[in-house]
Order: structure tokens, then sequence, then C-alpha cells
């Protein structure tokens, strides 16, 4: 468990042991200095309700979650994937999606490069369909595809198979996060220590976890 006194402590705040709204934002501004106020109040309240129910209650699972958040986010800043890309990044992260001809004709078109990129796989329908684009990456953990929508809503019952812009929302995408975590089973691989397997359960691979590993051990000065 994590001893919240200290925690309050070590951010400078009036120590009480109560996990409130105050205390919440203190650890995402240790990541997210950037971010808008409103949007760390948002999520702070949020965390009151949905990290209990989550169980993601240790110094482990809650740094690893805070981090991989913060990462995928921009420090708490965008929520929607990002689709501004190069031609030859396009070809690069895409290669069976785009050639370099279409890539340079895709650029500056967001809705016609995740259809693309996406369409095809995770639920959605092939280009020229927009699912990919509709269903295209959102949230503090990225949610992308059709069918991991619908998974999400068959859990949750929040309507975001018909609504997916509501995956944008903060305070909704941390519930969402807070849910994969669950189904992922992360906070087993946090209480081992396999925070590389943790990154693998979130983002399908290893990027970013460098970024990760350096967010994680900042707050664990904070939270251990």
């Amino acid at each position: 468990m994590i001893d919240w006194k200290s925690v309050q402590a070590r951010l400078s705040l009036a120590a009480d042991g109560i996990a409130g709204r105050n205390t919440y934002a203190g650890l995402l501004r240790l990541v997210g200095p950037n971010a808008k106020a409103e949007t760390i109040d948002e999520l702070a309240r949020a965390c009151i309700v949905h990290l209990p129910a989550f169980d993601i209650t240790t110094p482990a699972r809650l740094a690893n979650l805070i981090a991989q958040c913060a990462n995928e986010t921009g420090g708490f800043t965008t929520f929607t994937e990002n689709l501004n890309y190069r031609a030859e990044r396009l070809v690069a992260i895409w290669p069976r999606h785009f050639s370099p001809a279409v890539a340079a004709l895709c650029v500056g078109k967001p809705v016609e490069i995740a259809s693309r990129a996406y369409g095809g796989r995770m639920g959605n329908a092939p280009w020229p369909s927009t699912d990919g684009y509709d269903f295209r990456g959102r949230g503090m953990l990225q949610l992308t595809g059709r069918d991991n929508y619908a998974a999400a809503d068959r859990r949750l019952g929040i309507g975001l198979a018909y609504h997916p812009d509501m995956a944008a929302q903060p305070a909704i995408s941390l519930l969402i996060a807070c849910d994969f975590w669950r189904a992922g089973e992360v906070n087993a691989a946090c209480d081992r220590g396999d925070l590389r397997e943790a990154r693998r359960i979130t983002n399908g691979g290893a990027i970013g976890l460098d970024h990760v590993l350096d967010l994680h051990a900042e707050l664990m000065k904070v939270l251990a």
C-alpha cells in the first residue's frame, strides 16, 4: 500500500494521509508539467474514483500506470492520435499500407492516413471505409481499432462503440485505461517488477519503454 502522508510531504502538500485531488494532481504534475490545469484537475478527480476501484493501489502499480499514460499523451497534453506524418515516415511505419507514391498523396489528410493505416484490421473495414479514422488512437493508453473499442464497451457499458470520441475525454480515458489495465493483468507484471512486460501488454511492443522507465523512476522517488 501507499504511505500517503509520506507522499504528500514529498510533494510539499498538507500531510493528511488522504489521497485526494491535490495529491493526485501533484503526482500527475511530476510527469505532466505542461498539461492544462483543467486537464490535471479532471484527471485527479477521476483518479480518486477509478484507481482504488481497479486496485491500482501500490507504488509500483500507480507509478507504472501514470508513467505509461504520460508517455502516450505527451504528458497529458493530447488525448487523440497525432496523424501529422511526413511521407517517408508513413512508409517506414506502415510499409504494407503506404507505398512512397500513396504516402506522398496522403500527407496532410488525417482521415485517409488513419483509414489506410488501420483499415482491414482490428475489426475495421478496409479503406475507403473511414473506420480506421473513426476508431483511431485515443485516450490515456491510445485505445485503437473497432474491436478494442467494442471490447471496452462490453466491459464498461458507456457507449464507446457508438460514440468513440468519448475515449478522448480525460476522465473517461482514465477509466478506459484502468479497465484495459485489469483486462490485461498489468498489475501482476508490475508486482513482479517486469516493466518491459507491462509495456508490451499496453503498447504491443517496447516503443517508448525507455521514456516510461524514466518517468516511472521519477514517480517512485515520491511514491516509495
